[in-house]
């Protein structure tokens, strides 16, 4: 896998996030692939924190959401 379909992947994933209906399995999901992207050399350590910054800001928004929908 190069290292752009592995980026794409996670941006894809991450954008995704606002239209999960179950935020917490998918974070795990994406922050696997993260941490997978990075083990195999594909992203940096930096990126990969920026990716891990952008998929928490994305999940806490979506799961906000989620909780004033149901109430």
């Amino acid at each position: 896998m190069s290292a752009q379909k592995a980026v794409a992947g996670i941006e894809f994933e991450i954008a995704r996030m606002s239209l999960s209906l179950s935020p917490t399995p998918d974070r795990t999901f994406v922050m696997g692939m993260i941490e997978l992207a990075e083990l195999a050399e594909l992203i940096d350590r930096a990126n990969a924190n920026r990716y891990r910054d952008a998929l928490d800001t994305k999940y806490c928004e979506r799961a906000a959401f989620l909780k004033r929908t149901a109430a």
